[in-house]
């Protein structure tokens, strides 16, 4: 249960982060410029125009083969005007992921180690009358 409850600490802590980080960026276009080839897999670099007309050159951190993306595609991305190279695609994943797997992995653990917990009591009793009709 222990580790449920820190697990669901860390995904609420990750999640502010990206509310946070959603709240105070600004939009941008990225465009496909290529496609980088890795073990077999393909992953896009864009080129992300800011609202102060600077580039960003952003790799996907993704692979997929065949390609999942094409030149000249286009996506929307999100960055800190203070930090422009934390753009970050705007997709439920990569702007949750961490909270998210967190999160999934949390709550069955604080489910079981509660039940744990609250039934033992009555386990306990359980196995001492099952051991007693043994004897």
């Amino acid at each position: 249960m222990l580790t449920g409850l820190i697990l669901f600490a860390f995904s609420l802590y990750k999640l502010k982060q990206s509310v946070d980080f959603i709240q105070g960026s600004e939009r941008a276009v990225g465009t496909v410029t290529s496609l980088e080839e890795s073990d077999g897999a393909y992953s896009p670099v864009f080129s992300v125009k800011t609202k102060e007309n600077d580039e960003i050159i952003y790799h996907h951190p993704s692979a997929s083969n065949p390609a999942g993306w094409a030149v000249g595609e286009e996506a929307i991305f999100l960055y800190d005007p203070k930090n422009p190279h934390s753009a970050t695609m705007m997709s439920y994943f990569w702007l949750f992921s961490w909270a998210i797997v967190a999160m999934a992995a949390a709550i069955p653990l604080m489910i079981v180690g509660a039940a744990y917990y609250w039934l033992y009591p009555l386990t306990e009793g359980y196995t001492r009358k099952v051991n007693n009709s043994f004897q």
